[in-house]
């Protein structure tokens, strides 16, 4: 049991499945397998477990309840996780490929196709449409499902700002609508802290949100949290070591350089360092300790400039520029490097892909999308059963 679950390559969505197998496994001869429970644990990877899922099973789990050693080290992690100490944990690394996920975005009018990028192959495979077109929208992957929040369908019928949600699971390639939002969210920046998917900002109409509201997968349910200090449309977010940060955006005067973090145990917003350029519809995405910030809109251009934040020295610098300028481009991180994929670069919707490798700290380009589009959603996941040539 051991030697199976500190495998690296165990094909799990999350550490929860390998958790919950473990209880069940001891549940089924307690006298046997009780004693052997404490080693057992310490083989999963809980460190990838969240606070309140850990919190969760230590008051409900009558196993747990009858061993203290264990739920001792239950409590260490969690002190761990809140504390924010580092650790030495490295994520499950299944063979099966991860691939980038892109939906919805505006091309002369909004759109509703999806495409995966599959970097072994070096090829783009089309996956079913988005219920409705948006442009403008969030996306983020949680336990192996896709989520496609807010935006706006611009089309010759009229815009409507959304606050729907659906969701995509690439094992069936479907669709189905979630629970909506509280207020219909365009250009909104979208995050996952400890499981829960956290919209921030957007717009309705002329009204830019400063409102933040997290959604849980498990209750399909959405509450509302802190206001930001500041209201934001067309931010990035990114979440590192358990606090989610929101950068730049426009407030309906000024693109800012501001940027400001959530802590989610004080439910509270705090300023952390400013970036060096003025920044809306940048792309945005964490990787290590950093986050980087690519491409935007100045007020007057698109930007071509990146620059990256250590959220240990809480300082920004730029690193190297990408070929193009790209305002409401979408990024994300695959096998190690930083994908910026489409936007608009003042006079044309891109469907051009650069790579940003920061071991070189050298831009490269990448095969095109299908279409150009601006203001889509792109998030990273295991390759669905159609991107493995399974239909």
């Amino acid at each position: 049991m051991i030697k199976l679950i500190k495998r690296d390559e165990l094909n799990v969505r999350s550490e929860m499945e390998v958790f919950n197998a473990v209880l069940r496994w001891v549940k089924h001869d307690k006298p046997r397998r009780c004693p052997r429970l404490s080693d057992i644990l310490n083989a999963v990877r809980c460190h990838f477990l969240t606070p309140r899922f850990l919190k969760e099973q230590m008051q409900k789990c009558e196993v747990l309840k009858n061993e203290p050693q264990c739920c001792d080290y239950l409590s260490r992690i969690i002190q761990d996780l809140t504390s924010r100490r580092k650790y030495s944990c490295n994520q499950r690394t299944p063979k099966v490929p991860h691939v980038i996920y892109t939906t919805g975005g505006y091309l002369q009018h909004s759109l509703s196709n999806m495409e995966c990028y599959n970097a072994q192959e070096k090829q783009w495979f089309s996956l079913a449409d988005l219920p409705t077109p948006r442009s403008g929208l969030g996306g983020a992957f949680i336990d192996g499902k896709f989520y496609a929040v807010g935006g706006r369908n611009n089309c010759l019928d009229g815009n409507q700002d959304s606050d729907g949600v659906d969701c995509y699971d690439p094992i069936t390639n479907k669709w189905k609508s979630c629970c909506k939002m509280t207020i219909a969210r365009n250009r909104v920046g979208v995050g996952v802290l400890d499981g829960l998917l956290y919209a921030v900002g957007g717009s309705k109409a002329t009204t830019h949100h400063n409102t933040v509201e997290r959604y849980d997968p498990a209750e399909d349910k959405w509450i509302r949290v802190q206001n930001m200090l500041t209201s934001r449309i067309g931010v990035g977010v990114a979440v590192v070591k358990r606090l989610l940060y929101a950068v730049g955006g426009y407030d309906g005067n000024s693109r800012l350089n501001t940027v400001e973090c959530y802590h989610p145990e004080k439910d509270s917003w705090t300023p952390v360092a400013s970036m060096n350029t003025n920044r809306s519809g940048a792309g945005v995405v964490a990787l290590d300790h950093y986050i980087y910030a690519v491409g935007g809109y100045d007020g007057a251009l698109q930007l071509k400039s990146v620059e990256r934040y250590d959220t240990e020295a809480d300082e920004w610098v730029y690193v190297s520029e990408m070929s193009s300028p790209r305002s409401a481009l979408s990024v994300a991180v695959l096998d190690g490097k930083i994908y910026a994929l489409g936007g608009y670069d003042g006079s044309n919707f891109l469907n051009t892909v650069e790579v940003y490798d920061p071991d070189k700290d050298t831009w490269e380009a990448a095969p095109n999308m299908t279409c150009g589009r601006s203001g889509q959603a792109s998030a990273v996941w295991r390759a669905p059963c159609l991107a493995h040539g399974i239909s």
